[in-house]
């Protein structure tokens, strides 16, 4: 008897300490990638400043020349595998060489994605604050000695701060660190770990920039989901999301094929993508520049005619493929949202459904779940950044959305699943592991 409790008190003790050891890895964690996005972001804010006081608006067109020039030489100078929108990079380390990323990543993305996304380039800031969590997640494990495999998941949890800090959505972070990793399958065992760290992360972020939510709006308060009304609306948008989700990457991959093919040198692609970019600006006008977060919100509370909406969605596809498939740095998180925006209001305009505003929000965050294969944090996501009242329709849209992408993902480097390692297949991406 005193054998059987004594083993059950050390049992006790030691679940204790792997709890106790693990909250504090992954606060730690958390407040060293919050404060990273903090940076980031105001770093990126000072950039816009100081174009805007140059007179930015005079060489509007022309920046993303530079800008993805300049982005383009940094990278392929300093560090390589901060080409590109960054995430990628982060699951790659963390399926093939355990988490593995150089800290010299860290600065040089910084740099690299301010340059793109200030001058315009249609990019987001998720990939940039994903790989520079991840980064500094591989060297925070080594410096406190960790396993190989405890260092795989710090480089975890420190994706899910990223995205839970810089999308100021907590809960959806610490769901897209696991989910993000695999196609059919999810990190469960280092679930609680990874929501410790995204909220720790996000408490840093909207603390320090005084920044709550990602977007100025809330859903409509006016709208009750009725399923004789709208199952089938929803079920409709689910699939026009689906559809632009694969023009998306279809454009933003064979784009990166096509430049990759040129005889030219990297920083030579990115000026190429810029140059492109500015063109498609002055053909669907210089909303399809940047993140597109102020576009959705425009959107949300103004009426756009559909044949403005369509050239834009059409645009955006373009400049977000010129800029990040040219291999300037850049997330593509905030376009994928703005995609889903121009999606929803085109679909709401064009079959008349009563609440427009109700399909831009729940298809801003389905063209997110959809694309990336990542349906779960997209509802949570939607849940926590427009409302509750969108839990119905968006988990619709993500999940009729993500079974029509199903073989295509905006994150070529997940695995199948745990079981089944293989890469999952992409059209543009036959190349040897």
């Amino acid at each position: 008897m005193r054998v059987r409790r004594s083993a059950a008190v050390y049992q006790t003790g030691t679940s204790v300490l792997h709890i106790l050891k693990w909250t504090g890895i992954a606060v730690l964690v958390g407040v060293i990638t919050g404060m990273a996005a903090v940076l980031f972001t105001g770093a990126l804010n000072w950039g816009i400043d100081v174009l805007a006081s140059l007179g930015r608006d005079r060489w509007l067109y022309v920046l993303p020349v530079f800008g993805l020039l300049l982005s383009g030489l940094i990278t392929s100078v300093f560090a390589p595998e901060a080409a590109g929108h960054g995430t990628d990079s982060a699951i790659r380390a963390y399926n093939l060489r355990w988490g593995y990323m150089s800290l010299l990543t860290v600065p040089v993305k910084l740099v690299a994605s301010v340059l793109t996304i200030a001058s315009g380039g249609s990019a987001g800031r998720e990939g940039p604050t994903v790989q520079m969590g991840a980064a500094l997640g591989y060297w925070l494990g080594k410096t406190l000695g960790l396993s190989l495999q405890e260092i795989r998941k710090v480089v975890m949890c420190a994706m899910a701060a990223a995205f839970g800090s810089i999308f100021t959505a907590p809960i959806a972070g610490g769901l897209f660190g696991a989910e993000v990793l695999y196609r059919d399958d999810v990190e469960y065992s280092n679930l609680l770990e990874s929501f410790i760290s995204s909220i720790s992360a996000f408490y840093i972020y909207s603390v320090v920039l005084g920044r709550e939510r990602l977007f100025a709006f809330y859903a409509p308060g006016d709208f009750t989901f009725h399923p004789q009304r709208d199952i089938l609306y929803f079920l409709v948008f689910g699939v026009g999301v689906g559809i632009v989700s694969l023009m998306y990457i279809k454009a933003l991959y064979g784009f990166e094929h096509l430049s990759e093919r040129l005889p030219i040198t990297p920083w030579m692609r990115t000026a190429l993508g810029g140059l492109l970019t500015g063109l498609t600006a002055i053909i669907a006008t210089p909303l399809v520049l940047g993140t597109g977060i102020p576009l959705v919100e425009k959107l949300m509370l103004e009426q756009v005619p559909w044949r403005m909406i369509l050239l834009l969605l059409l645009g955006k596809i373009a400049a977000t493929a010129f800029t990040v498939g040219s291999g300037a740095s850049g997330g593509v998180v905030a376009p994928s949202l703005t995609l889903g925006a121009l999606t929803g209001a085109f679909l709401a305009s064009v079959v008349g459904y009563p609440f427009p505003e109700m399909v831009i929000a729940v298809s801003s965050v389905g063209l997110l779940g959809a694309a990336a294969h990542i349906p779960i944090t997209g509802v949570v996501m939607a849940v926590e950044i427009l409302g509750v009242d969108l839990i119905k329709p968006v988990t619709i849209v993500c999940f009729i959305g993500a079974s029509i992408t199903r073989n295509d993902s905006l994150f070529r480097q997940a695995r199948v699943s745990h079981v089944e390692q293989a890469r999952a297949s992409h059209h543009f991406d036959q190349r040897p592991l």
